[in-house]
């Protein structure tokens, strides 16, 4: 991931929470907004909720990881912005996987607007 895929001010978060879709899974909270002709750029949260600097730190880096292997390029160009719960960091990684590949296909779905129907 290049660092410019990346939300890193308030607004940008703020923009995503407000107009875009909302999936819970049971690690992690995926909001995404669509943004035909943007990049596909990833922003995460983890709140103290979630443990210690270190607990918080690893469940950025999976994310981040997952996010890597799963970015959906060419179906979907927009905004994603994760919010780690406390089970992301303990999660085994084929049920993080799992969770994150689910919800992120939902909000492939959900938040790609859909074509005008072709008037022939």
């Amino acid at each position: 991931m290049e660092l410019d895929q990346r939300l890193r001010r308030r607004s940008e978060f703020q923009l995503v929470y407000q107009q875009g879709v909302r999936v819970a899974g049971r690690c992690l909270v995926i909001f995404g907004l669509c943004r035909p002709g943007g990049r596909c750029r990833l922003g995460i949260t983890a709140t103290r909720k979630i443990g210690p600097a270190v607990v918080r730190n690893r469940a950025r880096r999976r994310v981040r990881e997952l996010f890597r292997r799963h970015e959906p390029r060419g179906q979907w160009e927009g905004d994603v912005v994760v919010n780690v719960r406390r089970a992301c960091a303990e999660a085994p990684w084929q049920e993080l996987e799992q969770d994150f590949t689910q919800c992120l296909a939902k909000i492939v779905r959900r938040a790609t607007p859909s074509a005008p129907p072709s008037v022939s």
